[in-house]
């Protein structure tokens, strides 16, 4: 996977290729590269809450009978 970071305006943007919704702002290279790292970890975050929702409603369908 390749970081871009290419000036933008008065900072920079970090982007990672391929993916388009991982972007971040900084007003140094090195800041938009700090802020795309916590664009990553707010995702991965959020998937693992997806994750765990979807782990609890699938256990509670197996553990419960269901008339059909």
């Amino acid at each position: 996977m390749k970081i871009n970071i290419k000036k933008d305006g008065e900072g920079y943007l970090a982007s990672v290729s391929g993916q388009p919704n991982l972007f971040a702002f900084g007003f140094s290279e090195q800041e938009a590269f700090v802020e795309l790292q916590n664009v990553v970890e707010m995702m991965m975050d959020y998937h693992l809450e997806q994750v765990e929702v979807e782990r609890k409603i699938r256990n509670q369908l197996q553990t419960e009978v269901y008339a059909v």
